[in-house]
Order: C-alpha cells, then structure tokens, then sequence
C-alpha cells in the first residue's frame, strides 16, 4: 500500500459573491473559504484549512482568487480540482490547480491583487448582478484626473472601514485607470493590498467627482486627509470583482523596499 503525502495545493477559484457573507468565514452565513473546507471534508474526510490571497466582502464576486491548502492524498491537482467542482455548489468554479512547495502561501507571497468594477448607465438583465447600474452622466475626465492620484503609495485611510489593530494604511498602487465606451465604465486598480472596504469607497469618491459633485483636486485633498469623517458614498459590492492575484519577485521587492523606508520614517518621527 502506498503511503499516502501530505501535499500543498494551490487553486485558482472563481465566484459569484452574491449569496456569500465574503471570502472568510462567518459564524452567520455561507463562505466561499467554508463552502470549500465542506467540500473537501466530505470528499476526503480530513479538516483542511484553506487559505485564500484576498477576503473579499459580502456580496464581491471573484474571477482570480487565488488559495492554497495542505492535504494529504496521493492524488494529482488536476483530480482534486475535479473533484471539489463535483461537489462545490454551482457559485463556485474551481479553474486551476497545482501542486506548491511548502514556502508558497497564497496570502504572504503575492505581490499584488487586482480589481475591477463595473458601471453601466442603463437597465441591464444579463450581467446585473455583476454591475452598479447608475443611472446618471459622468464627466469622464475628470474621472481620469482624480484616478490618476492613486497611483504610487499613499495612506488610504480616508477610503477604508476601521479595522481596529490595523498596523498602518499604506497600500502602493501600482496601476489605475478609468476605461468607458457607450454602455460601460471600469475602474481597474492594482496594489499590493487593499484594505477593508477599500475599492468600494474609492468607486463612490470617483462617482461623486463624474457627478461634478466634488473636483478631481478635492478628492486627491480627501486623499491626503487621512480622515474617514471625509469619505464619500460606498458604491454597491455587487459591480466589484477580484480578477487577479499575483506573485511576482520584483513588484514584491519594490513594495518591502517603499514600506522599509516608510516605517524607518514613522520611527525617527516618533
């Protein structure tokens, strides 16, 4: 008989979010994280912990999730991706698996996480659940203005939810846009992470500057303000959709280096 190895394993996952309490375990409500751990105790009679790359809020849909696991079998990553998406329930898609040294962590070793929501500007049935149908016009360079502010490392602290314990708010955007046509709008951002509630409340500053409501110079001075007090509307969940997680040697060297010199410089000032 064959001794079974324990073995980690890495998945590439997509959802859709609407029916989840998020990402992370809740002790009210389903978890795409819970929905795999039953998945994978009924197939393989073990308690596995999986480990997901970002903990996506209710509601907040995902096509590049990125988890990992230990488990010990004697099966290749292409049968157990098979056989959790027998058993995983229809909002949730096992797209790729592999096999990972025991160094890889899904959450510590990425480098970046990317975003992407969505905006239509008129009544919409197919992909509803997946974009905030808004009803107004938007002054699209303006737009581009104020997103062009969030690129490079800045203190988001005006656009998050309080998480008590939070060591610091510094996050690197490595890329921002605003893209539009005749019937959609995508905000895309990249960072090295994103705190609690984060992209949403970017999303409704940004409305609220296409709305002409605030300027592009205002919301950079929100920004800058580090003050929670100052944020604007927190758009839908729904419209926000992880789309990649990254593991890259040299953004993650960039970011150590920018967050290397930031706490140095907290620490003389203190």
């Amino acid at each position: 008989m064959i001794e079974e190895q324990g073995r980690r394993y890495r998945l590439l996952i997509e959802y859709d979010g609407t029916d989840f309490v998020g990402w992370q375990l809740q002790p009210n409500g389903r978890s795409v994280q819970g929905e795999i751990e039953l998945a994978l105790q009924r197939l393989f009679q073990q308690q596995v912990r999986v480990h997901g790359a970002g903990r996506t809020d209710a509601g907040v849909h995902a096509s590049g999730q990125v988890a990992h696991f230990d488990l010990h079998s004697r099966l290749d990553a292409e049968t157990v991706a098979r056989a959790l998406n027998a058993e995983l329930p229809n909002d949730v898609t096992i797209r790729e698996a592999g096999e990972v040294d025991n160094a890889f962590h899904s959450r510590f070793s990425a480098s970046s996480r990317s975003y992407d929501y969505t905006i239509v500007q008129e009544r919409v049935s197919l992909m509803r659940r997946q974009q905030w149908i808004l009803y107004s016009s938007l002054d699209h360079g303006a737009i581009r203005e104020a997103v062009a502010s969030l690129r490079g490392t800045h203190d988001f602290t005006t656009f998050s939810k309080h998480v008590p314990g939070m060591p610091h708010h510094f996050c690197h955007v490595f890329e921002a846009v605003w893209e539009h046509d005749r019937t959609e709008n995508h905000f895309r951002i990249k960072a090295n992470r994103f705190l609690q509630g984060m992209v949403r409340c970017l999303v409704g500053g940004i409305v609220h500057v296409g709305r002409q409501r605030i300027t592009p110079q205002e919301f950079a001075a929100m920004l800058e303000a580090r003050d929670r007090g100052r944020a604007p509307m927190l758009a839908p969940a729904h419209g926000l959709v992880l789309t990649r997680v990254a593991y890259d040697a040299e953004e993650r060297a960039l970011v150590n280096g920018i967050m290397t010199e930031l706490r140095m410089a907290r620490e003389m000032e203190e």
